[in-house]
């Protein structure tokens, strides 16, 4: 509780996390790619293509006014670029310099003869996402421990029946409010948000698929030509089209508008749930804040305590804990339980001469650890020295001073006296707690720039495993694989295969970059906070790279210098980039189908309790087992992907109505999935009680910018008249309002004062700990 866990090899629990973690995202790299990244690539001939392009610039002529709109495109209309980013094949060998993201990341322009790919990756989707969903529950029957945990500790809403598929009937069964009780109400927000993408997409989809794809397909003007994927799609509609893009101009506005009704509804919805989850908060949690920024003559618990004490004008405070420096007590516990473990160790095996040997050093620690906690309490009792910090915990004795403790202003210094809600007292890292204030400024501003780092470095990156991966690389270096470089068939399978497994593994290591990141340099105060942060980075990490990624072109800094020189190309870069693309992210949906599904087989857990089980009792193994790797299966790295693949569906969403579709069958999944494993397999995670779901709402309303920003452009490049571009642009101004009005219209972080004069008595939650001191300095 008092460290930041971060893996070491030289223990054998991290070590063993560490490699399950890598084992199973390899298992997945390779089980999304075989289930259908193999399928993306399609092959078409010199003349398709130039017939594939020729209709891309086609436009509809009325009757009796061709001079005067031939005029219209000579004058207004600039000869669009052919993008470099087609590509024709499945590329192979190594990557040139001047390949873009796109290219790099395995991302084709559409082309004809997708329907036959699409409809194979979908079938082969479906199907490995049917047998790991198969796996998972005859494994549940196998591992109960491992799948049902919860419900052997007798800690869920209601004991699923007997039966190979009754985690799915259980999960059905399970309300939103089961799962905010036994699993927390981020945990139950998550699903909600699951039920809120089914929603919306319910809502856009259906007129999208039956009414405006039949549009597309019968009166758009047959744009695509052979290319039968994209005739559901605004790709079948020519350009010029006479009215098709005045409805897409009005269907902009519909999306934006019901998107934004949901986005409050579901907000308000949440504060009922927020308000619940305050008042029933624990002591000492719910009487308690952290207080930053003490001067140094308040640096001590007595002296603390006499200042708010002075400041409420009577005995307020029930205890006050300044944070202590225990730099060197913290390494003898860190030893004590490396010994204490080798010690369990050694006694399970019956090895009597090294649990001898063990004890021994156990004893020796806790005289050492008495001895250090003793002198660190007299000298900040009699504040010689500098054990004392300039942070602390104050717990009140009432409810209403805690709260009104939060709203004031102490003295003129901003710095000074800075009061906020704490963690949960089981989740504080209290060695962020010590950190010097100043040296923290300078390890921000590293943190910042190698988050940056990340960002620039991806595509190279990219560039370098596509090149060292390549047959026509290797066999100048490995003489046993020349032969295959030879025959083109197996290079190009080769160079399909491989690299693709290395950029699946590659970006499911991407949160684990933010978090080591997060660790090592910034205030984090709580485990739960970490998971924030990497909710907020990841999730535009997605958005630039997959979502945008065929915009980026060869070179981030170069996409973004030239938006800042020319901000309104930014219309046309969406509008000339992304519709081509959509062929791909259809495929891309039902590729998160198998993730979930391979989620549900908890692989990683499986084989770290076979493994734990030769050392240990099965409920120890258990307990070491858990929880999963929480830099991708943590639920900030959760809501990150939940939030995005909501926001790319709903981008795409008038380009090609099919994708809502596959994205509500996406969520179907996960609404089952997650519901099972938060609730009745995994452990309970501490609560920040519904930061994750209000910064989720938050992303979507960002995303939706996009889809502006790209119908706008659409319209703009595609139509005669400027009309239906502006129409649709001007839906931006409706969403900004509403999105400034969403950061200020719901007071949802603490209870007003109308809630705590609420005479009804709330059952309280069962407290994680009872304490906010620091775990080496309890008894």
């Amino acid at each position: 509780g008092n460290q930041k866990p971060v893996p070491a090899l030289h223990n054998n629990r991290s070590f063993c996390s560490l490699f399950m973690m890598s084992a199973s995202r390899l298992l997945l790299a390779f089980a999304t790619f075989h289930a259908g990244a193999g399928h993306l690539s399609s092959f078409e001939d010199g003349s398709i293509q130039t017939l594939r392009l020729l209709q891309a610039n086609a436009h509809v002529v009325p009757a009796g006014k061709k001079k005067k709109a031939l005029h219209i495109i000579k004058k207004n209309r600039k000869p669009k670029p052919l993008l470099e980013t087609a590509l024709l094949a499945q590329p192979t060998g190594p990557p040139t310099k001047d390949e873009d993201a796109a290219t790099m990341t395995g991302v084709e322009q559409n082309a004809v003869g997708d329907l036959s790919a699409f409809l194979s990756a979908l079938i082969t989707n479906g199907v490995t996402t049917v047998v790991f969903l198969l796996i998972a529950s005859w494994m549940r029957q196998r591992y109960p421990l491992i799948f049902s945990g919860n419900v052997l500790a007798n800690k869920v809403p209601f004991e699923p029946e007997e039966g190979f598929f009754s985690w799915w009937s259980a999960s059905s069964r399970l309300t939103i409010d089961d799962a905010v009780e036994y699993a927390g109400l981020d945990q139950g927000l998550l699903l909600t948000f699951a039920e809120l993408a089914m929603k919306i997409l319910a809502i856009v989809g259906l007129p999208m698929v039956l009414i405006i794809g039949p549009m597309h397909w019968k009166l758009g003007g047959n744009r695509a030509g052979d290319d039968n994927l994209s005739k559901w799609g605004m790709a079948n509609v020519v350009d010029g089209h006479p009215y098709l893009y005045w409805v897409h101009a009005v269907i902009v506005w519909l999306v934006v508008v019901t998107v934004q009704k949901c986005v409050f509804d579901a907000m308000r919805a949440f504060l009922v749930r927020r308000t619940l989850w305050l008042k029933r908060m624990p002591a000492p949690r719910s009487l308690t804040v952290l207080v930053e920024g003490i001067p140094e003559d308040k640096c001590s618990d007595k002296e603390l305590t006499g200042y708010f004490d002075k400041l409420f004008g009577s005995s307020v405070v029930d205890t006050a804990i300044v944070m202590k420096d225990t730099t060197d007590l913290v390494r003898m516990v860190k030893e004590r339980d490396s010994s204490q473990l080798y010690l369990d160790k050694a006694t399970f095996k019956g090895d009597r001469e090294s649990t001898e040997e063990y004890k021994k050093e156990v004893d020796r620690l806790e005289k050492d650890i008495k001895a250090e906690k003793a002198r660190v309490k007299k000298e900040a009792a009699s504040g010689v020295g500098n054990i004392n910090l300039t942070c602390g915990f104050v717990t009140f004795k009432k409810r209403r001073d805690a709260e009104l403790a939060k709203m004031l202003t102490y003295t003129p210094d901003a710095d000074e006296f800075v009061v906020q809600i704490p963690p949960d007292p089981s989740d504080i890292i209290y060695s962020d707690l010590q950190r010097d204030p100043t040296v923290q400024k300078v390890r921000d501003l590293i943190g910042y720039c190698l988050i940056a780092g990340v960002f620039w470095a991806y595509m190279p990156c990219v560039l370098g495993i596509a090149y060292f991966t390549s047959l026509e690389n290797l066999q100048y270096h490995i003489p046993a694989v020349k032969s295959l470089a030879e025959d083109p068939s197996m290079a190009a399978l080769w160079d399909g295969l491989v690299s693709s497994l290395a950029l699946q593994l590659f970006m499911s290591f991407v949160p684990t970059f933010f978090v080591l990141i997060f660790y090592n340099f910034f205030i984090l105060k709580a485990q739960a906070w970490l998971q924030f942060r990497v909710q907020k980075w990841y999730f535009y990490f997605q958005v630039i790279f997959v979502l945008l990624v065929t915009a980026v072109g060869s070179s981030l800094m170069q996409t973004a210098e030239r938006l800042l020189q020319h901000p309104t190309e930014i219309f046309s870069l969406l509008a000339q980039t992304l519709p081509l693309a959509t062929h791909f992210y259809l495929n891309y949906l039902p590729l998160q189908w198998v993730t979930h599904a391979q989620n549900m087989i908890r692989i990683a857990q499986v084989f770290k309790f076979k493994a734990f089980s030769a050392l240990y009792e099965d409920s120890q193994a258990k307990e070491l087992s858990e929880p999963e790797d929480q830099d991708y299966y943590g639920i900030g790295s959760r809501s990150a992907r939940f939030a995005f693949m909501l926001v790319l569906s709903l981008t795409f969403c008038s380009l090609s109505p099919l994708i809502t579709v596959l994205a509500w069958v996406n969520f179907f999944i996960c609404r089952k999935v997650y519901g099972y494993l938060t609730v009745f397999a995994e452990t309970k995670k501490p609560d920040l009680g519904g930061s994750f779901f209000c910064l989720q709402l938050r992303h979507l309303q960002q995303g939706m910018f996009i889809y502006v920003v790209l119908m706008t452009g659409v319209l703009l490049e595609r139509d005669l008249q400027y009309w239906p571009g502006l129409i649709a642009a001007s839906s931006f101004a409706y969403l900004y309002s509403s999105y400034c009005k969403f950061d200020t219209a719901f007071r949802w972080e603490s209870l007003c004062f109308q809630e705590l004069i609420d005479p009804t008595v709330m059952e309280k939650r069962e407290a994680t700990r009872s304490t906010y001191e620091q775990h080496e300095l309890v008894a």
